[in-house]
Parts: C-alpha cells; sequence; structure tokens
C-alpha cells in the first residue's frame, strides 16, 4: 500500500469514528456523586444523645483493661479464618488491578517452528525453520481502558474495606465471647453456692423431719429444689465448655474447653459519643466500601454507554525463514507489517439500551444500599449509647435491690433455724437473692456487650479510610 492509499484509509477510520461518536453519549461521574450527597444531606447535623467529652478508644484491644482479651485478639487478627479470607480477597483485588493495569502496554510475542518438507514424488525430507515477533496494542482512544482500570480500582476499594470490616467485626465477636464465658464462670458459682446451702438446708431438713418437726411434703420439696439446683450446674458446666470451644475456634485454635479467662469481667470502658454524625460516616468501613460499590457500579454503566464505541487497534510483526538455521540470521530474508484497525458495531437489535438499562438498575440498587447503610449506621450509634445508659440505671436499680435482698435472707435464715418459718419462706427468699444476682450479672454483660456494639459502631479504632 503506498502512502497515498494509507492517508486514505487513515482518514476514512477517522471519518467512521466521528460519525459514531456523534450519536454517543456519557453520564459523567459528577452526577451520580451529587446524588451520593444528596443522600448524605438528609443526615441529622446533631445526635438526639448529649455529646460527651471523652475521647474514643484508640483500639480494640484498649477498649477494655483485660491483658488476656487483648491477648487473644492479637491472635484471632492472625488466625482468624474470616480474616484470613478477607486478605486472601484483597490480594486477588490488588492482582486484578494490575492486570487492568496492563492493558495500557503493548503485548509483545515470540514464536519459532521447525519443519521436515518433501515433496511428493520425489521423497527428499528437508527442513524449513521460521521465527516470528508480533506486537499488538490497544491504545484506548475513546477511554474503555481508563474505564476498566476505574472498575479495578473500585474493587479494590470495596475489598480493602470489607477487609477492615471483616477485622473489626471478628474483635467484636471475640469479646463479646469472652465476656460471654467470664459471665457464664460467675453463674456457675452462683448455683454452685446455691446447690450448696440447698444441700446443707436439705441436711437440716431431713433431720427436723426425722426428729417429726416437719411434714413430709416440706422435706420433698427440699429435695426437689436440691435435684433442680444439681441439674442448673451441670448445664452451667456445659455451657462454659461450650462457650470455650468457640472461642478459641474464633481465635484460631482447635477446640479447647479449658481456655483460660479473667475471673472477673473487665470494668466498663470510658466510651463516649464525642463526634458528630458526619465524622462518624469517615470512620465506619461499611459506609467505604458501600461508597465504592457506587463508583464501580458506575464503571459497569459506562462499559454499558460505550458498548458499540469503536475499538481501535494497531499491531505489527517482523518474521522470517529458511531452510537452513543460517537463514534466520539473514535480515533479507525478513519481512515486516504493520497494521491498523478500527472497529464498531452499527446496529444490535436494542441489546445496547438493555445492557444500560440494566447497568443503571444496578447503580441504583447501589445508591439505595447506601442510603440504607447511612440510616442504619446513625441507628447503630444512637441506639447503642442508649443502650448504655439504660444498663447503666438497671444496674443501679439491682444494686438497690441485691442489698435489700440480702438482708431480707439473712432474716429468713435466722427465723428457720429458730423454728418460726418453713423451709418453703426461706428457699423463696434464696430465689429471689439468686434471681437478683444473676440479672445485676447479666445486665453487667449486657453494658459491656452494648459498649462493644457501639465501638464497633463508631468504626472500631480511628483510622481514616484511604
Amino acid at each position: 500500500m503506498n502512502k497515498s492509499a494509507m492517508n486514505k484509509c487513515l482518514a476514512a477510520l477517522l471519518l467512521t469514528s466521528t460519525l459514531v461518536l456523534t450519536g454517543c453519549q456519557t453520564t459523567p461521574f459528577e452526577m451520580v456523586l451529587d446524588e451520593q450527597q444528596a443522600l448524605e444531606t438528609r443526615l441529622p447535623k446533631t445526635w438526639q444523645t448529649t455529646l460527651g467529652q471523652g475521647e474514643i478508644p484508640q483500639s480494640w484491644p484498649t477498649l477494655f483493661d483485660d491483658p488476656l482479651l487483648a491477648k487473644y485478639m492479637r491472635e484471632a487478627e492472625s488466625r482468624n479464618p474470616d480474616i484470613g479470607r478477607s486478605v486472601i480477597r484483597l490480594r486477588q483485588a490488588k492482582a486484578a488491578l494490575r492486570e487492568s493495569r496492563s492493558i495500557l502496554l503493548p503485548i509483545v510475542r515470540s514464536d519459532a517452528s521447525i519443519a521436515g518438507v518433501t515433496g511428493l514424488t520425489d521423497f527428499d525430507l528437508r527442513d524449513s525453520y521460521s521465527d516470528g515477533l508480533s506486537a499488538s496494542w490497544d491504545p484506548g482512544l475513546f477511554g474503555r481502558n481508563k474505564i476498566e482500570i476505574n472498575g479495578a480500582e473500585s474493587l479494590l476499594d470495596v475489598s480493602r474495606a470489607n477487609q477492615e470490616r471483616i477485622r473489626r467485626v471478628v474483635m467484636a465477636q471475640v469479646a463479646r465471647a469472652y465476656i460471654q464465658i467470664i459471665e457464664t464462670d460467675y453463674q456457675l458459682r452462683l448455683a454452685q453456692d446455691n446447690l450448696d446451702f440447698i444441700g446443707e438446708t436439705l441436711r437440716i431438713s431431713e433431720a427436723r423431719f426425722n426428729a417429726g418437726d416437719i411434714a413430709r411434703d416440706q422435706f420433698a420439696l427440699a429435695q426437689l429444689e436440691t435435684a433442680n439446683a444439681e441439674a442448673n450446674v451441670a448445664s452451667l458446666e456445659l455451657s462454659a465448655r461450650n462457650l470455650r470451644r468457640s472461642l478459641a475456634i474464633l481465635i484460631g485454635h482447635s477446640p479447647d474447653a479449658g481456655l483460660e479467662v479473667a475471673s472477673t469481667l473487665p470494668a466498663p470502658a470510658n466510651l463516649e459519643l464525642s463526634i458528630l454524625p458526619a465524622e462518624v460516616l469517615g470512620r465506619r468501613f461499611d459506609v467505604a466500601a458501600s461508597r465504592a460499590r457506587i463508583a464501580s457500579s458506575f464503571t459497569a454503566f459506562q462499559q454499558a454507554e460505550r458498548l458499540n464505541w469503536p475499538s481501535v487497534a494497531l499491531s505489527g510483526r517482523l518474521s522470517g525463514g529458511g531452510l537452513a538455521i543460517d537463514d534466520l540470521f539473514d535480515l533479507d530474508g525478513y519481512l515486516a507489517n504493520l497494521g491498523a484497525s478500527l472497529a464498531s458495531t452499527l446496529f444490535d437489535g436494542g441489546r445496547k439500551d438493555a445492557r444500560i438499562d440494566s447497568a443503571r438498575a444496578g447503580l441504583d440498587e447501589a445508591l439505595l444500599n447506601y442510603d440504607e447503610i447511612l440510616r442504619e449506621a446513625m441507628l447503630d450509634v444512637e441506639s447503642g449509647f442508649d443502650r448504655i445508659a439504660a444498663a447503666r440505671r438497671s444496674l443501679e436499680a439491682l444494686e438497690r435491690g441485691s442489698a435489700a435482698a440480702d438482708k431480707a435472707l439473712e432474716l429468713e435464715k435466722i427465723k428457720y433455724d429458730l423454728g418460726e418459718s418453713i423451709i418453703l419462706d426461706v428457699l423463696t427468699v434464696q430465689r429471689r437473692v439468686n434471681a437478683i444476682l444473676a440479672s445485676y450479672i447479666s445486665t453487667q454483660r449486657r453494658l459491656l456487650d452494648a459498649q462493644i456494639d457501639t465501638y464497633l459502631a463508631l468504626g472500631g479504632e480511628p483510622v481514616p479510610i484511604q
């Protein structure tokens, strides 16, 4: 092809591209950002809960002052399967981004072959050698390459945010499981003390029954209470073992029914709401992941819009060959060719419009999900601090009730020893005391659980989201 013909070909390609692109329109990302920001402006500027002056703890291990809990959190961070899978998915997303960026560079290939050549009438096998070097490149003149890279970057942002979110969720699970074990141990000790008390009551009741001081039904009631107390102890012992096994799995160990925990619940954290709603959005990685999904959905929408846009490809090849291997080193035997192509779809029966509608629906869904996550974030924070306040009020009431119940039990025991009351009265008061103590311990645990959930609602560690 002479130079004049080549120029005419290029002019035709450019004219075709111009005609096709004239009918193509794209949606700018700024329009999507405006929709996203409109959702954020609906959020309240302040909380219903009063802002405090405290600081949010810097990390999960510092939320509660418990060295064993901090140790288990560190182990979970390196050994928990969910965290491990999130790290692997992040590696995959990084590799996918590197792969997408490779389209900015040409693809270069080489080939070589050897064959035997002979005629059909005169069989004389001779060697034939050939080699070649080829290259192809899509310059992405119409933005396809950039869109593909943007999509991979968005998916990487999703994976990175999800990895941080999963790590925080696992830390919260470890803290809850650890605290539940301590509560169960408390309840078990309480049940064992109650069994000791009921056992002593049974011994006294049996002596008094044998002496004829009490009726058979009172002695039978003491036997029934003893059996119930023994069953409760056995049930709590099983729960304590199973909870330890579950925590061991959570932190990446084999099931261990003897996993060590502290003997007392950690003191409640000094957790106060000291940041505004807008600041919470910058700390929560589920919000960051949702934003990245919007960007990923937009790139899919852009790809659908440009489905029928022209594609340009450049290619070249250098090849040579001969009947002897020395011919491969003779430059006179090589041929070079260069080419350029432009392809575009002029009619697709509505395929492009259908893909655009589907991609727009996906983008609308991502925006709707973002709106839901924003509102749920506000709900998590507000309800979290509400739960903390309610648990503290309940603890104050239970402390007063526990003191009164202890005094009533002490007086009832004295009356029973003096023969002024029956065993049923003592057991009734004892059950009330046990119920208050059990409720107090459970409420302490609920307070700590509420602080764990609230710290998670605030985003956990105050690490800036990239």
